[in-house]
């Protein structure tokens, strides 16, 4: 006989008992629905068909996510932003309900509230490209093949487009200034290496000694994002800030400090110096940017920074328009053409060294944005 039990304000669970058959038990968003699905169950197993799997041992959305981060995010190089992911998803109502009551329509409408609410549309994406990963999983290594992945029939949001963050020189001098004041000795050091050499944080906080040599100016980066160890050359400035870290040993890491620390350190410095909207991360942007517009070429820079496709690399590109013209300037094929010769842009002045308000900065004295127009 069928059984339907009201579990929350929009939650209806049916339960089928038949003798000779295991219970079957599903979750639905309606009575009505609960009741149908009942009745179609009944009649089948009083048929002697039984055409479903018993769903005692299915899992609930929250369930499979939890298993989902210990067996399958935990590997993964991402796993920390993940994990928030995560814990975003099991804390919604959606969680509640098992993996096969799961239709494209609940994730539609996801989708929607979270658009409206201003969540980038690359973030919507991530996260159902999460859920759609957690079905393939479950239907190939969880035993669990009957299961339709919902997320098949749901229109993707359009990616966002390219981020194009650059400090102007107001911002640069109030970011220096506010640099210097850092407390965490390391930090000053390590936002210009990662300026000078395009490296990831994570690549940074996993660099040991033994992996940096000096005398050839190279420091090699193990497992990067994309797999694959990266041996990056290094400018004499570069050089000269990784000589200031304390070296204590060769399977010592170079920066002792920790992601979560850079973090709370970079929002105190922007806090300070009044910026918004800049990341970290912005000054991979910064540095790939840099080694264009100082004539490298694209096969140089691309072993520099690692990445893996010339379209990926153009996303982290935005070349300095005046630097352009410069370019062109430089080029001219035929100075004595009618008009004369071009006049010559004025050099712009170094930046200045700002006085240090603590022992930190003393140590440092660190120019990071050197003066651009």
């Amino acid at each position: 006989m069928a059984a339907i039990d009201q579990r929350t304000k929009h939650s209806w669970r049916a339960r089928v008992r038949i003798p000779g058959f295991a219970q079957k038990t599903r979750t639905f968003d309606t009575e009505a629905e609960a009741c149908d699905w009942a009745a179609r169950i009944e009649r089948e197993l009083r048929a002697g068909r039984d055409t479903i799997p018993n769903l005692r041992v299915e899992p609930t959305l929250d369930e499979a996510l939890e298993r989902y981060e210990r067996e399958i995010t935990a590997e993964k190089k991402g796993h920390e932003q993940e994990r928030r992911r995560i814990r975003q998803w099991r804390r919604r109502e959606l969680a509640q309900l098992k993996l096969s009551t799961l239709t494209s329509q609940h994730f539609v409408a996801f989708r929607k509230e979270r658009l409206t609410a201003g969540i980038k549309r690359s973030t919507v994406r991530l996260d159902l490209a999460l859920i759609s990963h957690l079905y393939t999983i479950a239907r190939k290594e969880w035993g669990m093949p009957y299961l339709v992945n919902p997320i098949a029939d749901v229109r993707q949001p359009k990616a966002d487009k390219w981020r194009n963050r650059r400090l102007s020189a107001e911002e640069s001098l109030r970011f220096e200034q506010a640099l210097a004041t850092c407390y965490n000795r390391v930090i000053p050091l390590i936002v210009p290496i990662a300026v000078e050499t395009a490296a990831r944080k994570s690549e940074l906080l996993r660099l040991l000694w033994r992996d940096v040599d000096l005398k050839r100016r190279t420091m090699l980066l193990r497992d990067t994002k994309n797999g694959e160890d990266r041996t990056v050359p290094l400018s004499e400035k570069a050089v000269e800030l990784l000589r200031r870290l304390a070296h204590e040993g060769e399977d010592e890491p170079v920066f002792r400090t920790t992601s979560h620390a850079i973090t709370a350190a970079w929002r105190r410095i922007l806090a300070r110096a009044k910026i918004t909207n800049f990341r970290f991360h912005d000054l991979r942007h910064e540095a790939t940017t840099r080694l264009f517009e100082r004539g490298l070429t694209v096969m140089e820079v691309q072993r520099i920074t690692g990445h893996k496709t010339l379209a990926m690399l153009l996303r982290y590109t935005q070349m300095n328009v005046d630097r352009i013209v410069d370019r062109l300037d430089e080029t001219e094929s035929d100075p004595n053409s009618p008009g004369g010769s071009r006049p010559v842009r004025p050099t712009p002045e170094p930046s200045r060294t700002f006085g240090p308000k603590n022992g930190a900065a003393a140590q440092t004295n660190i120019i990071v944005f050197p003066g651009r127009r």
